[in-house]
């Protein structure tokens, strides 16, 4: 019986810990919203945007723009 769970512990936690670089991977807009704010970018909003990160931000002057940022390093994207 001891024998048996220690293989099935094993088993969950190799399955675990295979799924977790797929979960590395996935994009996260709360964590790319929060990554703009902090470097001063008036940012609402954050999403996926193929290769890179598309922000609704809000300028000095008040409008709402989009902007696009390198989904690594989150640094401004000319298009």
């Amino acid at each position: 019986m001891f024998k048996n769970s220690v293989i099935a512990l094993t088993t969950a936690a190799l399955l675990v810990g295979a799924a977790a670089p797929a979960f590395a991977d996935s994009f996260d807009s709360d964590l790319a919203l929060a990554r703009l704010q902090e470097q001063g970018i008036n940012a609402t909003a954050a999403e996926e945007w193929g290769d890179l990160v598309r922000a609704f931000v809000v300028t000095p002057e008040g409008r709402l723009v989009m902007q696009f940022y390198s989904t690594d390093t989150l640094s401004p994207v000319s298009l």
